[in-house]
């Protein structure tokens, strides 16, 4: 008997170390290194149990219980560790909730380890001797009842956090792993029980000789279902870490998993996922309702935290696409900053540094699909030409720098003194141009004058110099003599030769070509 028994012990203890070993070395991730720790101690553990039952007098037993109590009380709170991190109940351990979690534990090892001084653990030895070897027979303090009760109750949660993992059912792939860490943390809070009633009677540890066969259990799942091994390390690494949100959608469009991004991408819109078809996800917001049910990449806009922000969905079939019982991978990828990048390079690409209007190329593509747009719906549209009078000597009395501050000045008084449906541009040098629609040449002369006076009133403050200039309009309109053209280059040529007038007639003034 204990020759069998020594051996069983034996081979859980090797097993346990080549356990601890091989998982510490796979990954980094944090639920492989709690379940290394709970390896090791338990390891530990069983050591120091084959340990006493060859052991022949009451201190070599006292010893070995020491040397369990090394690795014993941190078993069953690493156990419930690796439950909470597995599950992704919690997603990190941080510095208080460890603290919270290991106070019972670590207090406990201290006591064991100066029962002694204080027998406040332990208060009674005694060596009796069943089935062939001796085992310690002890009167327990009340600090051994606080103990196996912190013990019991990190079991039992760990039995319902793996109970409720299994009945939400996000995916078939961690259901088998759910179930096999179910019965690996039921068979010793079993042992325990036994302990606790019959230990006094049959003097044996339950718990020392069930632990194996949770290790066992282990093991199965292990090699069975790929356990905390590459699908687990790859779901962690490349799912559950993204910073994509990712869902998967089984036939019928019902959520069935998704990572933490998707959660809290959905939190921030005040909605909470679950096991539930799409159209019970989305009731409140039909938009995108249609964009997650569509097989096609789209993108949209949400405002976050008083931010608009962009993403794209994008839609991969898990199956062969016209089996009924294909599933559906989604990825929700923030492309904010993307857009942004873009937004920026077309404004880059279309529009002038310096003086903040469009370039002359993208005014005149603007101004063509407008005159196009004006024609068919039988609407006039006029067009300034506006040139800064007498421009070289700005430069050449205050220099290139008092020039730039005048553009400058220029191209913010066109956009805040025309219409916000009007646009302009800067055509080149010190010429500008502004496109006004629906406008007659009679409203346009009107509104070219007021801003002639506006421009003749401005003095620009350059290295606290005054500087004051004015500009001189041309006028076209496509109701008089230029109608039915329909390339805005016609539409410009006329405006310029206005412009050419009005420098003629001596700037600062407003023309018309009749």
């Amino acid at each position: 008997m204990k020759l069998l028994l020594s051996l069983y012990i034996f081979v859980a203890v090797i097993l346990t170390q080549f356990f601890a070993a091989y998982f510490f070395s796979k990954g980094k991730n944090s639920y492989r290194k709690a379940f290394s720790a709970f390896i090791l101690c338990v390891g530990i553990y069983l050591f120091g149990y084959l340990m006493i039952i060859n052991s022949s007098n009451l201190q070599e037993l006292i010893f070995w219980n020491q040397i369990q109590y090394l690795g014993l009380p941190f078993i069953s709170v690493l156990w419930l560790t690796v439950a909470l991190l597995y599950t992704k109940t919690i997603y990190t351990l941080s510095r208080q909730m460890t603290f919270v979690l290991f106070f019972v534990p670590a207090i406990t090892f201290l006591m064991r380890l100066t029962n002694s001084w204080h027998h406040l653990f332990y208060t009674n030895w005694e060596a009796k001797q069943f089935f062939g070897f001796y085992s310690l027979h002890m009167e327990r303090g009340y600090w051994y009842y606080i103990n196996i009760s912190y013990t019991i109750l990190c079991l039992f949660l760990t039995i319902i956090i793996y109970y409720l993992g299994y009945r939400k059912k996000r995916s078939d792939f961690t259901r088998p792993q759910f179930m096999v860490f179910f019965f690996a943390s039921l068979l010793p809070l079993i042992g325990i029980i036994l302990i606790i009633f019959t230990y006094s009677k049959w003097i044996i540890d339950f718990a020392a000789l069930i632990m194996p066969i949770s290790i066992l259990i282990i093991g199965y799942g292990i090699f069975k279902y790929d356990f905390l091994e590459i699908k687990a390390f790859a779901r962690e690494t490349i799912f559950e870490n993204s910073l994509d949100g990712m869902m998967i959608f089984e036939s019928g469009l019902r959520l069935i998993d998704y990572n933490k991004a998707a959660k809290d991408f959905f939190a921030a819109l005040n909605i909470s996922l679950g096991n539930y078809p799409i159209e019970n996800l989305f009731n409140q917001e039909p938009e995108l309702l249609e964009i997650f049910k569509s097989e096609t990449t789209k993108e949209f806009s949400v405002m976050i935290e008083g931010e608009k922000r962009f993403f794209e969905v994008s839609t991969l079939p898990l199956g062969i696409h016209h089996d009924k019982k294909t599933r559906m991978f989604k990825s929700i990828r923030d492309i904010t900053e993307k857009k942004k990048f873009q937004e920026k390079l077309i404004t880059l690409a279309t529009t002038d540094f310096l003086s903040g209007l469009y370039n002359r190329e993208e005014f005149l593509n603007l101004a063509q699909r407008e005159l196009s747009w004006a024609n068919r719906h039988n609407q006039n549209l006029s067009l300034l030409m506006i040139d800064i009078d007498h421009f070289k000597n700005i430069n050449d009395t205050f220099g290139h720098g008092a020039g730039d501050e005048v553009i400058r000045e220029m191209g913010n008084m066109i956009m805040t003194g025309f219409r916000k449906t009007d646009f302009a541009g800067r055509l080149g040098g010190e010429e500008f141009a502004v496109l006004l629609k629906d406008s007659s040449l009679d409203e346009a002369k009107g509104v070219a004058n007021k801003f002639k006076e506006a421009v003749s009133r401005t003095k620009v403050i350059y290295e606290k110099q005054e500087i004051s200039f004015t500009v001189s309009i041309g006028v076209a309109a496509t109701g008089c003599s230029i109608n039915n053209r329909n390339n805005i280059k016609d539409v410009l040529k006329q405006a310029d030769d206005a412009l050419y007038k009005a420098k003629a007639k001596g700037r600062n003034c407003v023309a018309t070509v009749e």
